[in-house]
């Protein structure tokens, strides 16, 4: 029975009625506790009714609720009013893909583009062990902001123990269609796998997202048939005509994407979603080969793992899943994979603006640079006695050796011949020779920042700066290094990074980013003007055999025939794995290349949550769900979060705004290039952030979170990076990179000119003041260690060192009574403080170590009694590499 407008529905009131389908009734709803507007879906009777059914739909529906994916509809809420049983959700604004289909097939740019946002949606959900099963166009929601998924995994909570097809099939429309000359709806789009109570997995929404694709672009039915029996024939035996062949002006490549994912047998489909949008993306750039032929059904022969005995415990720790794993095709029958493990006592070092990673030209060693951990580690970058270091590992043999005088490094490079490795210092680019020896100085670059550098066989090295507007060119026999190749500001290129020299050691490839954050893998060839080979999210390199270019797209490592010597794309992109780590604000990849073809690969990212925590330790509750997050800032209220959590099809963090009473968040930046270092400022209704968006390094912006508007605090300079808002209120402080580190600087908010702050040699982050504004804390690096100190503001007065043996991340207690951090080797610290009259600081206190690893960050309370932080879950450089060996020849 429908409701009347004002029912209640434990804390939600009911407007208006919204649709009726299989899965209950959809009303719009007001949420009398928040205040906002929501839908709630009143789901049938029997999920009630049953008890063993309830408890399987919550369960799922919890799990659900943690899918935070800007193309899937989210879940807020599921509850109990007497005999009804609701969900409530995200409220949205458009119309159903079913709706819209009524008046025809999409135009062919329209069709891709929400193809490709639904297998975005897919693959988010996927990766968490997530199954739509009821894929069909009254489940896709077309809003401005684009496709929303809706009712996602929701049918697989609700589905009775497997059997075969009925007629009561719970998410089903209202009327099941068994009665001749009508047409099925939800079964129109079911897998055969579906139809004959088989098991299921993620390709059997892949098998629905054909069907979906299919009638988007034509405009009719993949299945059709006027009685539920013809249609599961139709599902089981038939073959649509081909999209071509209903719209002829569809290219061929597409015929092959929409069958592969209508294959019959699950192993013939494509096994990723990402492999998908993949496809569909290189078919809107008019890449992909009009020759493919349709899709065998053999079933498809997947890589081996293989590892040594040692390595396979960590191996289970990143191993792709078979949700994930894209299957192979054309592949060379010597295909396989093997884990590389870090070596002992040590992790991979990975590096946003660098090169870590590099597989000599013949494809017989790997070298990378790996930190040797101290005692106690800290989370990311060295910590106190930790020392990063090249090894090489030869395949032939069982472990990597570390070459002595490697000391330092951060980026490394091959020469051509295979018998030196070059390799960057914080100040120096230096050579080796591959088999030990006494390390060589190059030259010393004057600029900061992260350096990757390309080795050619006239003998010379090209390498970028980051920031940096050029590549430089030096002898690789040492010399004064030259500007070789500039930012050409007439195209809109900021800055030019990551070299790769080709065959011919006179044409080489680089990445420009350009000032509308496009990015263009650029071709440069000896007496020629650069030629743009596509656009690119991260760094490409280039394999000789056979010929093809390795780069990530969407977070997948992904190969492409080159003919480089007329800057020519062949075919379209084929996988060579599922996920691998990049970072697209940088260009960063982590992989490398040999010439041969031996590829290796970092599979993953860091993986983190967000929990709150008492002054023992205890975990209270979670906030948010499983991502990787780089910062927080709570507002002087307590009540707001803002924080940046990476997106990973983009490679790049946005920020977020969670309201800690309500539970819910909100993105509200969502830029090309990535937003971070978000600081409340004081009006509470806009923040402070760094972005290189339009500019050669990250620079700082003011976002109102009224308008939505942003407006430049600070102009573009070197990389800069927010800390806190003088007592005040009138004054930003930021900090600026420099060569030693960072320094530290003001600026008015009401306007006006940067001005120094904290003058002196030392770096000094980590800035923050007290709450009554009496006192400042800030990391320094005086003493040779980072260290917290604390002084008075404005002052003058005497400063004081308050951490021992090392400490980072300061936050005051907002009750006055004192400041925490964090020590180096992960201790969670008290110091008692007081301002007023004189600054006098306490003993430092430890509290506790915490469960697991070490914070990235964390915030307090307003009583002070409790820590919201953000953990480590897993750190993808303890982790294995990926290598593969035996290189695919490309798609089919």
């Amino acid at each position: 029975m429908t409701l009347p407008r004002g029912a209640k529905l434990g804390p939600y009131e009911v407007s208006t009625l919204l649709g009726v389908g299989g899965m209950g009734e959809v009303y719009r709803a007001r949420d009398l506790r928040l205040g906002r507007e929501v839908a709630v879906k009143v789901l049938p009777l029997a999920v009630g009714a049953s008890e063993e059914l309830r408890r399987r739909f919550e369960n799922e529906a919890r799990l659900i609720s943690q899918l935070s994916h800007p193309n899937v509809c989210a879940l807020f809420d599921v509850g109990r009013d007497g005999e009804d049983t609701f969900l409530v959700m995200e409220l949205l604004e458009g119309e159903t893909l079913a709706d819209r289909l009524k008046r025809g097939a999409l135009p062919f740019e329209q069709a891709l583009r929400t193809g490709i946002e639904i297998c975005l949606a897919l693959d988010a959900a996927h990766r968490k062990g997530i199954v739509h099963r009821d894929l069909k166009p009254g489940n896709i929601m077309l809003t401005r902001s684009g496709v929303k998924l809706l009712d996602f995994g929701l049918a697989k909570a609700l589905e009775q123990q497997p059997g075969p097809i009925t007629d009561g099939l719970p998410t089903q429309a209202a009327n099941p269609s068994t009665t001749p000359g009508t047409i099925l709806g939800t079964l129109a789009y079911m897998s055969p796998e579906q139809v004959e109570g088989l098991a299921v997995d993620a390709r059997t929404d892949l098998f629905a997202l054909g069907a979906v694709l299919y009638e988007m672009l034509t405009g009719n039915r993949a299945f059709s048939g006027t009685s539920a029996a013809k249609l599961i024939s139709s599902i089981l035996t038939s073959h649509p005509p081909t999209v071509s062949s209903v719209q002829p002006i569809s290219p061929k490549g597409l015929d092959w994407v929409v069958a592969t994912c209508l294959a019959k047998d699950p192993a013939a489909r494509f096994e990723s979603a990402h492999d998908v949008a993949l496809q569909l993306g290189a078919v809107a750039r008019g890449e992909l080969d009009a020759t493919l032929p349709p899709p065998i059904a053999a079933a498809r022969t997947r890589w081996p793992w293989l590892a040594a005995a040692a390595a396979l415990g960590l191996l289970a720790g990143f191993a792709v899943s078979a949700l994930r794993t894209p299957a192979p095709r054309a592949r060379s029958s010597e295909a396989i994979r093997f884990a590389l493990p870090p070596p002992p006592g040590a992790r991979f070092r990975y590096s946003m603006e660098q090169t870590t990673i590099a597989v000599s030209p013949d494809g017989s060693r790997i070298a990378y640079v790996a930190i040797e951990r101290a005692a106690a580690a800290a989370f990311g970058a060295l910590a106190r006695g930790e020392t990063s270091r090249i090894y090489v590992r030869p395949l032939a043999g069982i472990e990597a050796l570390p070459l002595p005088g490697t000391e330092g490094a951060n980026s490394i490079f091959w020469s051509p011949d295979g018998r030196s490795i070059g390799f960057f210092t914080r100040t120096r680019l230096m050579r080796i020779d591959a088999g030990g020896g006494v390390a060589v100085a190059i030259c010393e670059p004057a600029a900061p920042g992260g350096k990757s550098g390309t080795w050619g066989i006239a003998d010379d090295i090209l390498f970028n700066v980051s920031p940096g507007t050029d590549i430089f060119r030096v002898p690789a026999a040492g010399g004064s290094p030259a500007p070789f190749l500039k930012a050409d500001g007439s195209r809109g290129e900021i800055r030019l990074k990551w070299p790769w020299y080709l065959p011919d050691g006179k044409s080489f490839l680089y990445m420009a980013f350009h000032s509308d954050g496009q990015h263009q893998l650029m071709l440069s060839r000896h007496g020629t003007a650069p030629v743009t080979v596509m656009p690119i999210q991260a760094q490409a390199q280039f394999v000789e055999t056979p010929g093809s270019l390795v780069f990530v797209r969407d977070g997948s490592l992904v190969g492409q025939r080159f003919d480089w010597q007329h800057g020519r794309l062949q075919g379209g992109p084929f996988s060579i794995a599922a996920s691998a780590r990049f970072f697209s604000t940088t260009g960063s990849g982590a992989f490398a290349v040999g010439r041969s073809g031996l590829v290796v690969y970092q599979p993953r990212g860091n993986s983190m949550r967000m929990a709150w925590f008492d002054r023992t330790g205890r975990e209270l509750s979670p906030v948010g769900p499983v991502g990787e997050y780089l910062g927080l800032a709570m507002s002087r209220d307590r009540r707001r979060l803002l924080f940046e959590r990476m997106q990973p099809e983009a490679g790049s963090y946005d920020i977020w705004l969670a309201d800690l009473e309500r539970g819910t968040e909100t993105r509200v930046t969502s830029g090309r290039e990535s937003e971070f270092g978000a600081v409340w400022l004081p009006d509470g209704r806009s923040f402070a952030y760094a972005t290189p968006a339009g500019a050669t390094a990250p620079h700082l912006l003011r976002h109102d979170l009224t308008t939505g508007k942003d407006t430049v605090l600070v102009p573009p300079g070197r990389f800069q990076s927010t800390q806190d808002v003088t007592p005040d209120g009138r004054d930003l402080v930021y900090t600026e990179r420099s060569e030693r580190g960072y320094q530290a600087f003001t600026i008015a908010l009401a306007g006006g000119k940067p001005l120094p702050f904290l003058e002196s040699v030392e770096r000094k982050e980590g800035i923050v003041f007290s709450p009554d504004g009496h006192a400042m804390a800030f990391v320094s690096d005086e003493s040779g260690d980072d260290e917290i100190y604390v002084i008075p503001y404005p002052g003058p007065g005497e400063k004081i060192r308050v951490s021992t043996g090392g400490g980072r991340t300061p936050r005051w207690d907002p009750t006055g009574k004192g400041l925490f951090f964090l020590s180096s080797d992960g201790v969670v610290v008290s110091v008692s403080v007081t301002t007023i009259p004189t600054l006098v600081a306490g003993a430092p206190v430890p509290l506790f170590v915490p469960a697991g690893r070490h914070w990235l960050d964390f915030a307090v309370s307003g009583d002070g009694k409790k820590f919201l932080a953000i953990v480590p879950e897993t750190v993808a450089d303890e982790l294995p590499m990926a290598v593969v060996s035996g290189f695919p020849s490309g798609p089919p």
